[in-house]
């Protein structure tokens, strides 16, 4: 067992250039910073061996033998790049406002989300970490909507404070999961959006569906809270462009049963909603999270 000291040094150390890296990307122009936070996140690929091992191990579970080892490293690298160029402008958002975000975001299916919201009930906005699930945030919140997002706190509360404070400061209300449901229904009694992301394996409560092809627990929350409070689960993503820009797509509501014996069924719809954004644009989903640990946890081995 390492001495605690080293980890507290770890966590001094990471916190000290993770909060560096947040004011240089604040001031540096543009393109030089958008720049280097994606040299950086491919710099991630190859110093950070279990992440870089965990991407490849997933990826090899969602696209079997049809897709060689080279391609595998190919998107695997692109999608360390790609959450470093997402950092950036998350980071730079701060400065830039929604003006900046109206210039390089198109959106498809806003109507969906506004009919939902009219409904009075409150409205689970779904998605995954795919995208820039963050910035797509910000930009709701900008744009006037009222969200709310549920967050597990970091064990680091340095890092932590660091992050709700970006959260905040582009007008997110952060719910912190740890401490129940409670916010939770109050928003969407209120009538206003709850961000939640469906597409890890945690300690939540979850069944099993399909996911890429295979078995993988999958949280039920969203699906209780819509059928206990009414509100609609509508799915959605921002997804990047080639060019650099963003595209937001905002799905229709998914109609679930909302009993016991469909459960299943409701789960695996938002399952299959968040995936369809996954397909698309493999390079932008956090392939480095034990995805499938639960089922076929030897794969990580």
């Amino acid at each position: 067992m390492k001495p605690l000291w080293t980890k507290w040094l770890r966590r001094l150390v990471t916190y000290g250039i993770v909060k560096a890296l947040v004011k240089i990307g604040e001031i540096l122009p543009a393109q030089l910073g958008k720049s280097l936070y994606r040299s950086l996140g491919k710099l991630c690929y190859y110093l950070f061996r279990n992440s870089r091992r965990i991407a490849v191990a997933n990826l090899r579970v969602a696209f079997g033998s049809e897709v060689s080892d080279k391609d595998i490293q190919t998107v695997a690298k692109a999608t360390f790049a790609n959450m470093g160029a997402f950092a950036y402008d998350v980071v730079k958002t701060r400065r830039r406002g929604i003006e900046w975000l109206k210039r390089v975001v198109v959106v498809r299916g806003m109507q969906n989300l506004d009919k939902a919201l009219a409904r009075g009930r409150g409205v689970i906005a779904l998605t995954g970490h795919v995208g820039n699930w963050e910035l797509l945030g910000a930009y709701l919140s900008m744009m006037g909507y009222p969200i709310n997002v549920l967050a597990t706190s970091l064990k680091d509360s340095r890092l932590n404070r660091l992050l709700v404070e970006v959260r905040r400061d582009v007008g997110l209300r952060v719910l912190d999961r740890s401490g129940g449901l409670i916010g939770a229904f109050r928003c969407l009694k209120r009538g206003e959006i709850l961000g939640v992301l469906i597409d890890q394996d945690t300690s939540v409560e979850s069944v099993l569906v399909d996911f890429l092809g295979k078995p993988a627990k999958t949280a039920v929350g969203p699906v209780k809270l819509a059928a206990r409070t009414g509100a609609a689960i509508v799915p959605l993503a921002m997804l990047m462009t080639d060019e650099g820009t963003y595209e937001i797509e905002v799905k229709q509501p998914i109609e679930i049963n909302g009993g016991d014996d469909s459960l299943k069924r409701d789960v695996e719809l938002c399952s299959k909603a968040v995936e369809d954004f996954i397909r698309r644009s493999p390079t932008q989903w956090v392939w480095m999270h034990k995805r499938w640990k639960s089922v076929q946890g030897e794969i990580y081995n």
